[in-house]
């Protein structure tokens, strides 16, 4: 036997040892070694009987069905016969007009049919249009508009979901699909449908087109009027994004299985591009443990088929909740009334901002590959957890991003805690998504996509952003690091009532604006410095002149860095005695502060809108609040003018006459300024050449 007949007849055994029945529809055959065993192993045990696939069932979520044997989606109708013949599990994601809800108001998958797989199905699932090696929209006018910010905008309604803004890089007409689900998903979902939020197929719909999506202000959450820690509306999008980001991810390992089935009958085929540079594709990113508790065992874990082990759960949930004999002190039912919601969903449970971990398909079982793991071990899975500060953290000890250069839809859930965190981490990840990795890792170049060598991934990627309410941070990041030539939506928000009505009636609250005068140079570093001139120069003096206000006075800085600057001002100008907590500061100095503020030791007190989001202390002894800046919390405004009529035992509260307020306010704080005192309201504010405004 010659050398070369001998090599191919070896290269034959290896290829075939990964082979399996297509009908198994589930990850395994990585290129990595290990798991190469593991895929051997479990194909092996498969008995070769050469019994006939049984069919496959379609899922229809949120489409229009036809009657039995066929499907009708917007107005087109496609016979499916399917005798015999195995199919794939589609979940249509069109824009149809059917709300796939039951009468109870929970989820259900409609329209199980028998679907075949032809190659008409197969051009329609945009799985395959989109993440293909040569997708249509990748087209180098397309990828110029993008790179430079030309997009251009309208205005649409988002079924379930109203008034949106749509944003696209190509003038043309966005080309409908469906994104198709795995058999492997489809026992889950469907023992798993009376349990979902009715809006879930819906969300599904919207996940299954691969745009960008920034959702907010779901739930009441937006001004604090939710009246549940998880709202409907919230879990549907999580529950959607878990069944997407696992079904993206198994169908991503079933064309490389299948490619690597062709190759070993015809080893002299076109090699196919089918790969990327490393293997996770799915980044999820949350602020805290028990965030990443939640999404893996109510929405990723629960979608395992019934026969599937779950490696790792015990000392996963051992790990990211509290230890046994500890009790939470959030999960009284105490708690309820004395903390509000949006405290309570942020910070019940393990609060640890500092994990990466990471969740490993392979046929019999899914893993989830705990801490510590170095990158080595996290490249061997298919879904990464962790925090924003632990991928910063990680990529300085490791001197690399590596792990983050072939994801292909990346969540982002909780915003707002991030911000109220550090939110240069979140940038930093954003901004090293899908780069040229800096090492192969065992890449096979040969069979990688070439939009991904080419540096294009960030054009397809699907970045999906949710937080409580909208800021100009998160737009920022919407604009600048989602580039989905697919499109993009922001969702517009609600028409905000406000909180004043929150405010007890009689007390005097006086908006200042303070950006009316110069208008010139750098708007936000102009800004900053208009605002500390305003409240030194103009707001400061005021409070002095008036025997009620120079003491007793609580000012409330929502920015650090506004914090730091203010104290500094205050303490050289040595014209009032004052106080200042963060959230930087000890338990003694905060205790030292309170105490000398409430005895009226000191005249003021300075907190940060972070303080009161982590500590959420009732501040006793203040007659006057004064804002340097609007919180982002809408719901704090009106907190902290709850504080003045806090007494103790055997005291009377003050009168709403004796209470007062005063805002400064910038154009800049728009979003801010409309959750407080409602749309209508800010708009005429703003618009309006007036520089003060009362409210009673």
């Amino acid at each position: 036997m010659s050398a070369a007949t001998e090599l191919k007849l070896l290269t034959l055994l290896n290829v075939s040892s990964i082979k399996r029945p297509r009908d198994l529809d589930i990850p395994g055959g990585h290129r990595s070694p290990a798991l190469s065993r593991e895929a051997s192993a479990d194909v092996s045990a498969v008995a070769d009987d050469g019994a006939r696939p049984k069919k496959r069932k379609s899922v229809v979520w949120g489409g229009e069905v036809g009657p039995s044997g066929s499907t009708y989606v917007e107005g087109k109708q496609s016979k499916r016969k399917g005798k015999g013949k195995e199919a794939d599990a589609a979940v249509d994601c069109s824009a149809s007009e059917g709300d796939g809800y039951t009468s109870t108001g929970r989820a259900k998958l409609d329209g199980l049919e028998v679907d075949n797989d032809d190659e008409n199905a197969l051009e329609q699932d945009m799985f395959n249009t989109h993440f293909g090696a040569a997708p249509s929209v990748l087209s180098p006018d397309n990828v110029a508009a993008a790179d430079g910010g030309k997009w251009t905008s309208k205005r649409v309604n988002l079924r379930g979901y109203g008034r949106a803004f749509e944003f696209a890089a190509s003038t043309g007409e966005r080309e409908a699909g469906s994104t198709r689900i795995v058999p492997s998903l489809v026992s889950s979902l469907e023992a798993r449908v009376s349990t979902l939020p009715a809006q879930t197929s819906t969300c599904l719909a919207h996940l299954g087109t691969y745009r960008d999506f920034y959702v907010h202000s779901l739930d009441g959450e937006a001004d604090g009027s939710e009246r549940a820690v998880l709202g409907d509306a919230r879990e549907a999008w999580r529950a959607a994004v878990g069944v997407h980001a696992v079904n993206h991810v198994l169908k991503t390992r079933r064309r490389i299985i299948r490619n690597n089935e062709r190759l070993a009958h015809a080893p002299d085929a076109e090699t196919p591009r089918d790969q990327s540079f490393t293997r996770p594709k799915v980044l999820l990113l949350v602020p805290v443990r028990s965030a990443a508790l939640h999404w893996l065992n109510t929405h990723i874990l629960p979608l395992a088929p019934a026969d599937t082990q779950i490696e790792n759960r015990r000392p996963f949930e051992a790990s990211f909740a509290l230890p046994a004999d500890a009790a939470d002190p959030l999960d009284d039912t105490a708690a309820t009334a004395e903390f509000a919601l949006d405290h309570l969903a942020n910070f019940r449970g393990n609060s640890d901002d500092n994990f990466r971990i990471g969740l490993k398909f392979t046929r019999k079982a899914w893993r989830v590959v705990m801490m510590p793991a170095n990158e080595a071990k996290l490249m061997e899975c298919d879904i990464l957890v962790a925090s924003p500060l632990a991928l910063k953290m990680a990529a300085e000890r490791e001197d690399s991003t590596d792990l983050l250069s072939s994801i292909e839809i990346c969540v982002a859930d909780g915003l707002d805690v991030m911000q109220m965190q550090n939110w240069d981490h979140v940038q930093f990840v954003l901004n090293h998504l899908n780069e040229i990795p800096k090492s192969p890792h065992g890449c096979d170049f040969s069979r990688v996509k070439p939009w991904y060598l080419d540096g294009n991934a960030r054009f397809l990627r699907q970045t999906l952003l949710f937080g409580r309410y909208d800021t100009p941070e998160a737009r920022a990041v919407f604009s600048r690091s989602c580039v989905n030539l697919e499109g993009k939506v922001r969702l517009e928000g609600p028409e905000y009532p406000g909180v004043l009505g929150r405010v007890r009636e009689g007390v005097r609250q006086v908006f200042e604006r303070c950006d009316l005068e110069r208008k010139t140079g750098e708007v936000l570093v102009d800004e900053v410095e208009q605002r500390l001139e305003h409240f030194t120069k103009k707001t400061l003096p005021a409070l002095l002149r008036s025997a009620v206000s120079r003491q007793n006075t609580l000012v409330v800085v929502p920015s650090y860095f506004d914090f730091v600057r203010l104290v500094a001002h205050l303490r050289k100008a040595d014209t009032v005695s004052f106080a200042a907590v963060s959230e930087y500061s000890s338990n003694a100095e905060i205790s030292r502060a309170r105490t000398t503020f409430f005895k009226g030791s000191k005249a003021m007190l300075i907190v940060t809108e972070r303080f009161h989001f982590y500590r959420r202390y009732k501040l006793r002894g203040a007659r006057t609040v004064v804002f340097y800046a609007l919180p982002e919390h809408a719901q704090f405004y009106a907190e902290f003018l709850a504080h003045p009529f806090i007494a103790k035992p055997g005291q009377a509260a003050p009168e709403p006459e004796d209470v007062s307020a005063r805002v400064l306010f910038s154009r800049l704080d728009a979003l801010r300024l409309e959750r407080v005192v409602g749309k209508e309201d800010a708009r005429r504010m703003l618009g309006s050449e007036e520089a003060r405004f009362e409210f009673v």
